[in-house]
């Protein structure tokens, strides 16, 4: 158990030390973006697909997580590389998770397609675990909190683990 603790925690802090500083045109990187970067990763840890196979992040829209997902690349979860993907478009079937920019493109069709082929849907937008994301991220107090929406993720045939739910409000 500590040494899956100190993998995270180190994980963590090379994500943070790696993307310290400033952005190529000189604006502060934001730590919120590299914790939800680092969040990515370790959701791509703690779910569980019905098949095992590599995880593929992918992005679609334009978001500031773009400037940070690319330290994700190649990272290791068991013997296998992660990969990310920022091309357009995005076909979501290539994908373990899809972190979406902007609510209007959580379509019917998408959730339909994110069931279909076991995707992970995560956001930032506002009332985005509301409308049928399972993820979203969002900020109270100053805080980066979660809102899962379980019965998006159950029915998309993944399973997350009790120690993510246990850091989430919980919609059913």
């Amino acid at each position: 158990m500590l040494k899956i603790f100190l993998k995270y925690g180190l994980f963590c802090m090379g994500v943070c030390l790696s993307l310290c500083g400033h952005a190529e045109d000189g604006r502060p990187i934001s730590r919120e973006y590299q914790l939800k970067t680092a969040y990515l990763f370790h959701f791509a840890e703690l779910a569980e697909w019905p098949e095992a196979t590599a995880v593929t992040i992918c992005l679609q829209g334009n978001n500031p997580i773009r400037a940070h997902l690319p330290v994700l690349n190649g990272q290791q979860i068991g013997n296998k590389a992660v990969r990310v993907k920022l091309g357009v478009p995005i076909a979501v079937e290539e994908c373990q998770i899809l972190f979406f920019s902007d609510l209007n493109a959580l379509s019917a069709t998408v959730l339909a397609q994110a069931q279909k082929y076991h995707v992970l849907l995560v956001s930032d937008a506002d009332d985005f675990a509301k409308k049928g994301g399972m993820i979203q991220f969002t900020l109270r107090d100053n805080k980066l909190k979660l809102v899962v929406n379980l019965t998006s993720v159950k029915s998309a045939g993944l399973k997350l683990s009790s120690k993510l739910l246990r850091m989430a409000e919980i919609l059913e």
